[in-house]
């Protein structure tokens, strides 16, 4: 019997190779355009610090996912794994002198133990249980962040250097024509990496008894599936992805503060899974771009309008109003 792909999971009905193969073309043919007239800049640099900010946020996204997608739990404490992953990284390259390539793991694991309390402490409650453990967890990660000396209090850690490869900045790479497409280049990497180990995930044994989970908690449990273990590996997973964004933030943006670790960018990276689509990995990959680049475009309009205040936040209320009333499955889910 001849094997039938899904192609819906990836973008345009393609299948993951070809998605991979246009995407790839995409980035480069983005990163080197500047070469092709030497001396001027066809992209501006500014739009390439959108699009690195946008794959940081992708990497978030697709984190969440696992979590509030795969599993189903509403989460607005996954900021306190992001900032984490960032305090890590600033930290050890700033005070300590380590190697950013060193930091990266580091964070993971600090993610990862600090994923665990709230496993267990979620272990007989989910919903809207989860949002107040969630974001409880978030608030006190921040003010212990806030009152601590050696993480910089309220002014966090600044001078964080770009990361090195063969003893090179990425920002200044000679084959390279601006200080982004580094960045650019190997965030795109770890998405498209992230997004294969998705979907192995989903069609996994672990991702079947993770669905069995979010649909009928009590039945997979007769089932024997152990639902406490396989929680407690969804939220570790997400939680992990989400501190090698933070890392990759922390140096991008050489500085960390704890807004980093604020409900608002739990909301946001919440937000972000929502609008493109729970358990849809393009659905994680294109909602964040859309929640970076449209405020970008929005602000714009204010200023050329002369408008007092940014209109991205009642778009942004309005946007998720409409989303939850006509397509509540996100912009690029699936119906089931």
């Amino acid at each position: 019997m001849q094997r039938t792909e899904k192609k819906t999971e990836w973008l345009f009905g393609l299948s993951g190779r070809e998605t991979f193969l246009g995407s790839l073309l995409l980035v480069l043919v983005f990163c080197f355009a500047d070469m092709l007239i030497p001396g001027r800049d066809i992209i501006p640099n500014y739009v390439k610090y959108i699009v690195a900010d946008s794959l940081i946020y992708a990497i978030a996204s697709l984190g969440i996912n696992f979590y509030s997608g795969y599993l189903g739990e509403t989460s607005l404490g996954h900021a306190a794994f992001y900032g984490i992953g960032a305090y890590v990284t600033g930290y050890l390259t700033v005070h300590a002198g380590l190697d950013f390539w060193l930091t990266v793991p580091l964070g993971m694991c600090a993610a990862a133990l600090a994923a665990v309390p709230v496993a267990f402490a979620g272990r007989r409650v989910r919903g809207s249980f989860m949002v107040v453990i969630t974001y409880a967890f978030c608030e006190i990660i921040r003010y212990a962040v806030i009152n601590s000396a050696a993480l910089g209090g309220t002014s966090g850690i600044a001078g964080i250097q770009a990361p090195k490869i063969f003893g090179v900045k990425i920002t200044k790479l000679p084959f390279l024509p601006s200080n982004k497409d580094g960045y650019i280049l190997i965030l795109y990497a770890i998405v498209a990496a992230l997004a294969f180990f998705s979907w192995r995930f989903v069609h996994s044994r672990g991702g079947y008894a993770v669905a069995a989970i979010r649909e009928d908690e009590i039945a997979a449990e007769a089932m024997g599936i152990d639902v406490r273990a396989y929680k407690l590996k969804a939220i570790v997973m997400s939680a992990v992805v989400c501190s090698v964004a933070g890392s990759f933030y922390a140096v991008f943006s050489n500085l960390v503060d704890p807004t980093l670790l604020s409900a608002t960018l739990s909301i946001n990276i919440f937000t972000m899974l929502v609008i493109g689509g729970r358990r849809s990995i393009k659905g994680a990959i294109l909602g964040a771009f859309i929640a970076v680049i449209l405020p970008e475009l929005l602000r714009s309009v204010q200023g050329v309008l002369g408008l007092a205040f940014d209109p991205w936040y009642i778009l942004y209320g309005l946007m998720l109003v409409l989303i939850m009333r006509f397509r509540p499955e996100g912009l690029f889910g699936v119906r089931e």
